[in-house]
């Protein structure tokens, strides 16, 4: 499966605020350096995020985004679910219309079944528990070098 570019550009939202070791308000500036994603792809999943109060909104010079409550005990496949606006995964039209084969089609339920599989594996994961806090700086890391020699 899947998920569209809307989705993707969401999910990374919520995964950078929800990622932030206390509450804070991030602009939406900040957001979309931080996923780097281009900031008016950022300001549409924050105003639909909003609309499902996934996130707080406070407006202003002194205002921002932040992870709601509900937002934090979200799953991602409840969140993906409500992003998803395509009624069938395949396709069932041709250049004159509806397909011919669609009376006896099976493959529509057997990609609808497949979608919700794939929805309700990630209703086990929960948005405040996809990844651990943010550290700020550097990720440090350790060279290994061969001894000489060999």
């Amino acid at each position: 499966m899947r998920i569209n570019a809307f989705s993707d550009v969401c999910l990374r939202v919520v995964m950078l605020l929800a990622a932030e070791p206390t509450p804070a308000l991030l602009t939406s500036r900040t957001i979309s350096e931080g996923i780097d994603t281009p900031y008016n792809h950022v300001t549409k999943a924050i105003s639909r995020l909003r609309e499902l109060d996934v996130v707080d909104v406070v407006r202003g010079r002194a205002g921002g985004v932040q992870i709601s409550t509900f937002g934090r005990r979200a799953t991602v496949g409840w969140l993906l679910r409500q992003l998803d606006t395509r009624l069938d995964l395949a396709g069932c039209e041709t250049h004159a219309g509806t397909c011919p084969l669609i009376a006896g089609c099976g493959l529509r339920g057997a990609l609808r079944r497949a979608r919700e599989a794939f929805y309700g594996e990630l209703d086990g994961l929960v948005i405040a528990d996809m990844l651990h806090s943010r550290t700020s700086g550097p990720v440090p890391v350790t060279l290994l070098t061969r001894p000489s020699g060999t």
